[in-house]
């Protein structure tokens, strides 16, 4: 009895401490849940600040990115970009084709009324890309501070504009002096030129007035010798036509001359078409009017005479004395007739000793010796 006494206090026990289990049980359960829960938003505030980090770093290297490309393009235009980034009206884009620096609207007039550049570009004079930095950190926490305006410019703008700026180059600090030396050349040039071109005018018109005279002299020339051709032809036929004419008469550069003759009782014909004799004493005709139009000191005349018969040669040796008035005339003959009106006679002869001699006889001496002999 007292063993059962005690198992049901036992068990009575036992049953209060499952009941007071059971509450435990279930609080345990809540605090697992909950610490389950804790520990997933746990997780999710790890990856989120895992996140921020990521995106600070991203906006960091970004902003840096950004800032090396505004120092590039600043620098690349040398003083200019300088004086651009502290504008005091914040129109630096417009002006320079940066459009980064005009973006900054009312907060780049700020930072611009920040800046003291003369002071900048002093204490850097010799490190113009430090200047630059100085004058971009002074203007960057103000940018930072100030939204954008409502009109920056597009992407599209701004590539142009850089590429625009890449394609001018770097400045030149000697461009000026270049500039006074180009242009002093280029005035030596233009005034070189302008003189060349008068000396070209001058020549063109020296040219015209030469052709003009040439044409003029030539015209003149062509109808005198027309003319004395005309009438040494009828001198040496005794009679007929001759005539000289141009193929192309409105360029006399190119022109050709054609011969037409009429012997006496014949009909008129090209020089071609004359025999030999007639052909030769044309020639000769043709010859003396040119002697007479335009005289020379002497002329040598080469069996000129050759095909020609008696009365031919008369006429020739008539016309050969009116022409020896002004001219003094050396003719290689073997005709009797032309022989006899020379005034003196030249020859080769060979004496015994087989040594060449020139031999010469004035016909007028001559006839004179042999007067004085027959008077004797």
């Amino acid at each position: 009895a007292a063993l059962l006494e005690r198992e049901r206090a036992a068990r009575a026990a036992l049953d209060r401490v499952l009941v007071a289990g059971g509450g435990e049980r279930e609080e345990l359960a809540r605090t697992e849940r909950l610490a389950a829960a804790h520990r997933s938003r746990l997780r999710e505030l790890d990856e989120a600040v895992r996140a921020a980090e990521v995106a600070e770093l991203e906006a960091r290297l970004a902003r840096e990115a950004m800032r090396e490309q505004i120092l590039v393009e600043l620098a690349s235009l040398g003083p200019v970009g300088l004086a651009a980034l502290s504008r005091p009206d914040g129109r630096a884009a417009e002006t320079t084709g940066v459009g980064v620096v005009g973006s900054a609207g009312e907060a780049g007039v700020k930072a611009a009324e920040a800046i003291d550049v003369e002071s900048l570009v002093d204490a850097d004079r010799d490190d113009p890309t430090r200047a630059l930095e100085s004058a971009l950190d002074a203007a960057a926490p103000t940018w930072e501070r100030e939204p954008p305006p409502a009109d920056v410019p597009s992407a599209a703008r701004l590539a142009t504009l850089r590429r625009h700026v890449h394609e001018l180059g770097g400045g030149n600090p000697l461009a000026a002096e270049e500039y006074e030396e180009v242009r002093a050349r280029l005035d030596g040039l233009e005034a070189q030129r302008e003189d060349l071109e008068r000396a070209i005018r001058a020549t063109r018109e020296l040219i015209a007035e030469l052709d003009r005279l040439i044409a003029e002299q030539f015209r003149a020339t062509f109808a005198a010798l027309e003319d004395a051709f005309s009438r040494r032809f009828t001198q040496l036929f005794g009679g007929g036509v001759a005539r000289l004419s141009l193929t192309d008469p409105e360029d006399l550069e190119q022109t050709g001359v054609e011969i037409t003759a009429q012997p006496p009782g014949k009909k008129r014909q090209p020089l071609a078409m004359l025999s030999g004799g007639e052909r030769a004493l044309t020639a000769v005709a043709l010859l003396f009017a040119m002697l007479e139009v335009r005289p020379v000191p002497f002329c040598v005349l080469d069996e000129v005479d050759a095909a020609l018969d008696e009365a031919n040669v008369g006429r020739f040796t008539d016309a050969l004395r009116e022409l020896a008035a002004r001219t003094q005339c050396i003719v290689i003959t073997h005709n009797r007739g032309t022989i006899e009106a020379a005034d003196a006679l030249y020859g080769v002869t060979i004496g015994d000793d087989a040594v060449s001699r020139v031999i010469s006889l004035r016909l007028e001496e001559a006839r004179t010796m042999v007067e004085a002999a027959g008077a004797v």
